[in-house]
């Protein structure tokens, strides 16, 4: 295939028909069964397929194009579709391919359309929430300590309490925070720097729902679609939102990494078997609004990065799982069936009785969630967040225990 695609006389119809075929085997290869048991081969070989076509669409087809633009984001497509569905290959060359693309779109005008887009005020974060605006009843939840930059041995020394807390003070120096950095997050800055990257948007309320589901749109579309003030305004009241939700985005798009820093929390792990701890980083960003049904992560610890925007948070330690009403099925059981903010107290009595905390996250603020630990989160405006998981000693795991 590659020996007959490097013919320069080719042409686009024939080559995007070959292509399509040749993707349409592997994708099917690639759904064969579970996505964890599919071998790397197929991945590696769609991932190839894309880098492919870009290329080709980059030297052969922009003569058949007339502008530019359009042949940039059309390849740039490919190298996004490769980086999300495929294997890494080559040294991270559709990484490489995919940063330039975007960077030569910047220089080229694409057309009156960008001027028409309703502007986004992202810079006016809401006023800071007090916690009398959120009524929990007489439920017994207390709000979440707030310690400002506590050091590591402080930290450790909180960690060993298995509470969740706040902590403030501790990511004012990233350049996403920096109101005087040109490299501070905002959707006006996203726009610029990653307007026309290819994403996953989660569709719809929360991942529960039955109507929920994905689909793959720019961040352009994405936000032109959920995000803008203008068409939240104009959007019906049971349209769906949108959520660019625990998506590992600084693999895809590694500049946008470095506006962040791992926090140096991640390393205190509690025992010295588990110091060179493994962080996993996470993207989150999207309209007021977006929920994160009440559920748990497994056995890591976890912080939660708000660095835009204000987000309401509820949690609970892991005994007070008997008063959560898991859900019985195997993929969700990591998910409560109690609606946090507004349960169903006739089907789920017990919840009246779960002790927890709860607090407004505000930016350059992160929360710690201990392992286990179970944690609703709703969007009260625009937000931008980070989060990282990593391993910590079985000391500071706690026992599933089923009574309060």
């Amino acid at each position: 295939m590659l020996g007959h695609f490097a013919a320069k006389d080719i042409i686009p119809d024939e080559f995007e028909r070959d292509s399509e075929y040749v993707l349409e085997y592997i994708w099917e290869k690639l759904h064969s069964g579970h996505w964890k048991n599919v071998h790397d081969c197929w991945r590696i070989a769609y991932a190839l397929v894309r880098v492919l076509r870009g290329l080709y669409i980059l030297t052969y087809e922009s003569a058949f194009i007339t502008s530019s633009h359009v042949s940039l984001k059309s390849a740039l497509k490919e190298f996004d579709y490769s980086l999300l569905l495929g294997y890494p290959i080559l040294d991270a060359v559709a990484t490489r391919l995919a940063s330039a693309a975007h960077e030569l779109m910047e220089d080229i005008p694409s057309g009156p359309s960008n001027n028409k887009r309703p502007k986004h005020d992202s810079s006016a974060d809401i006023p800071f929430v007090t916690l009398d605006a959120f009524d929990v009843g007489d439920r017994p939840i207390c709000p979440l300590k707030r310690i400002d930059r506590p050091s590591l041995e402080k930290f450790l020394q909180l960690m060993t309490h298995g509470k969740p807390f706040i902590l403030t003070g501790a990511i004012d120096f990233w350049p996403a925070c920096l109101p005087s950095s040109d490299r501070r997050w905002s959707v006006e800055s996203w726009r610029r720097r990653a307007g026309n990257r290819t994403v996953p948007i989660e569709i719809g309320s929360r991942y529960t729902d039955e109507m929920w589901g994905q689909e793959l749109m720019t961040l352009n579309e994405f936000i032109d679609r959920y995000v803008d003030i203008a068409a939240q305004v104009e959007k019906e009241e049971n349209q769906q939102l949108g959520y660019l939700a625990q998506h590992q985005l600084f693999l895809q798009i590694p500049e946008l990494g470095e506006d962040v820093f791992t926090p140096d929390y991640c390393l205190v792990t509690g025992k010295p078997e588990c110091n060179e701890a493994t962080v996993d980083s996470n993207v989150w960003f999207g309209p007021i609004g977006t929920v994160s049904p009440l559920h748990h992560d497994s056995d890591r610890a976890n912080l939660l990065a708000q660095v835009r925007g204000y987000k309401y948070v509820i949690l609970y330690t892991a005994d007070q799982t008997s008063a959560l009403y898991p859900h019985t099925d195997q993929m969700l059981c990591n998910t409560s069936q109690v609606d946090a903010e507004h349960p169903d107290l006739v089907r789920f009595p017990d919840f009246t009785q779960a002790k927890g905390f709860h607090g407004v996250l505000g930016p350059r603020e992160m929360l710690y969630i201990p392992p286990r630990c179970w944690h609703y989160i709703r969007a009260l405006s625009t937000s931008f967040s980070v989060n990282f998981w990593w391993n910590v000693s079985q000391d500071f795991i706690p026992s599933w225990s089923m009574s309060n």
